[in-house]
């Protein structure tokens, strides 16, 4: 039996390296889903925190709008801003980005499907697969919600393809109780770019289906996002040839470090320009900063070496990446992990200062605190807690140092306590002092890149259910994130946990067409059963939702009294109003 399932072990990895080599670029087809909060995910789905006060005694966050996903790290770029009115049609907001050279936004989400085989007796996991499933949680971009959906289905068809293989050639190893367990199949999304203009991301299949080590392979999408397109890698360089040479250039003063085979220069030859057939097209994304080409493991050197990739920014190859893919600003955004050193150049004299973040964990990897490092001094935020502050750093950590056109330097560090809760804080960085701006019950997407001047926040509301909704913001020159956005879009409408409620009464409520202003409609009496979808909310006494027959519904909400705990409708409580409100506990 184990001569057995060596020989099936080696079969396998032999007629898999093969096939490898064959796919090359393209990365096989496995891949991954289950649903991700931002979100989320994000994807995108952040938890506010509960019983918890917000800063009122520092500036309240306001609200604006505007974007370009970008790669995070430090660029000289030409500054061309745009504000985006809330419920501005994306096909406008495209418009207006084409005109200016901005572009918004685009809110995405990564779902997951999850499956898994278990042992009948042990309960045992023999394999399991995640499959991803991408989704666009805004409206107007039917054409890329096709082309995502036909990504969607051919990922989920290849995907479970390979897992009910593998599960059908080590199914009588696992029956004689010899087969190897705990195998996986596993995907991961990773956005570089999700604006107004262009949808670039990868994903990274990791599998483990035994033998000598894991294997992982990256495949790459990029989205024209008004037409669906997908934009090939010569749509978006102006001189296919000489990108090619340059992407040569770097990987040779790199072959020693990865330790090429000798061939190599051939390969990368036949990625470029050999047939599509065998070698696909280059694996490549497209960010805020510019292009990176990647090479899969096994390409172009051992398992050892990796993949490599090689990136082109576009302050360094202007003239080689077509202008209206490029994006210029001044402001730049730099993820930074808890006990991870960045290199800022605080005052502007040249030199640069070390700044990271650190928390003293107890053994549940809570800490009370988080201790902030600047060029050599520390700031505890314990300093600044009151009651207005909550300032606490819970079981995690996550931020962005972030510059803007006034040269001053920003950190938003983004904590999460009880219950998920997400806490976001903004600090001003100076090169001999910091400074508590602002903070609030907010969540920033870790799954989109952030670019300083559009991104996502999220925060959990209780009106009418419990859920997570996100409006669309960008940074002012005094660190406080703003946006023009009036609702907040709620993201589980996008998936298949969706806050839907079912009238319980008769009710008296304004109704109106879809893709019509607010207020625009004719009171109209719905009865009882009628199905809703909600959409939208003020975040704090009005909610809009969608009826089965695509009309949307408005509700005015009337505050609670002091002994009530939730608000009325007509002057009826909430709650007596539907058979069931779905409140997270």
């Amino acid at each position: 039996r184990i001569a057995a399932l060596e020989t099936v072990k080696t079969n396998f990895w032999i007629s898999f390296y093969k096939l490898t080599m064959r796919m090359h670029q393209n990365g096989g087809k496995m891949k991954k889903r289950r649903l991700i909060s931002v979100l989320l995910c994000i994807s995108l789905i952040f938890a506010g925190g509960c019983g918890q006060k917000t800063a009122e005694k520092q500036p309240a966050i306001q609200e604006t709008a505007e974007q370009t996903a970008k790669e995070t790290h430090k660029a000289e770029r030409e500054n061309k801003q745009e504000t985006v009115q809330e419920n501005t049609p994306a096909d406008e907001q495209e418009e207006a980005a084409a005109e200016t050279g901005a572009a918004t936004v685009l809110p995405m989400l990564v779902d997951y499907d999850y499956e898994a085989e278990y042992d009948q007796d042990s309960y045992e996991t023999l394999i399991s697969i995640d499959i991803p499933k991408i989704l666009v949680i805004e409206e107007g971009h039917d054409a890329l919600c096709t082309s995502l959906e036909e990504w969607n289905q051919k990922t989920y068809k290849s995907q479970m393809g390979a897992y009910k293989s593998v599960i059908s050639d080590n199914r009588e190893l696992w029956d004689e109780g010899v087969g190897m367990t705990e195998l996986s199949i596993e995907g991961n999304i990773t956005f570089t770019r999700a604006d107004s203009l262009v949808l670039s991301y990868y994903m990274d299949t990791n599998e483990w289906l035994g033998g000598a080590h894991p294997y992982s392979f990256k495949e790459t999408c990029n989205y024209d996002v008004k037409t669906g397109k997908d934009l090939k890698l010569s749509d978006v360089v102006s001189d296919y040839d000489t990108f090619y040479k340059e992407v040569c250039a770097k990987l040779e003063e790199r072959k020693d470090e990865y330790g090429f085979y000798e061939d190599y220069p051939d390969t990368v030859k036949n990625v470029f320009y050999g047939d599509k057939e065998e070698y696909g097209e280059p694996l490549w994304t497209l960010s805020g900063d510019g292009i990176t080409v990647y090479f899969n493991t096994y390409v172009l050197a051992p398992y050892a070496s990796g993949e490599q990739a090689v990136s082109l920014s576009f302050t360094e190859y202007p003239e080689l990446i077509r202008k209206q893919y490029q994006k210029n600003s001044d402001q730049w955004a730099i993820p930074i992990a808890e006990d991870e050193i960045c290199l800022v150049d605080l005052d502007g004299d040249g030199a640069e200062e070390e700044i990271s973040y650190s928390a003293d964990r107890d053994e549940y990897d809570y800490a009370d605190s988080i201790v902030i490092h600047c060029d050599g001094n520390s700031y505890d935020t314990e300093m600044f807690m009151d009651s207005d502050y909550y300032g606490g750093c819970g079981y995690s950590a996550y931020g962005y140092l972030i510059r803007t056109q006034n040269g001053k330097t920003w950190l938003y560090l983004e904590t999460m306590g009880e219950g998920d809760g997400k806490y976001l804080q903004i600090f001003e960085l100076m090169k001999n002092d910091l400074r508590l701006v602002t903070a609030d019950y907010l969540g920033i997407d870790p799954n989109q890149p952030f670019d300083p001047e559009s991104f996502v926040l999220s925060k959990r509301f209780d009106i009418l259910g419990t859920y997570e909704a996100y409006k669309k913001f960008h940074v002012e020159e005094d660190g406080i994130p703003k946006t023009e956005d009036l609702l907040w879009t709620i993201v589980s409408t996008y998936t298949d946990w969706k806050v839907e409620l079912t009238s319980s009464i008769d009710m008296e409520l304004s109704v109106r067409e879809a893709n019509t202003k607010r207020g625009s409609g004719q009171k109209e009496t719905l009865p009882a059963g009628t199905h809703f979808v909600l959409l939208k909310t003020d975040g704090e006494a009005y909610a809009e939702a969608m009826l089965d027959d695509g009309r949307i519904c408005e509700f005015e909400l009337e505050h609670p009294s002091e002994d009530e705990w939730e608000g009325r409708i007509n002057g009826v409580s909430i709650s007596d109003c539907f058979e069931y409100v779905p409140y997270a506990g």
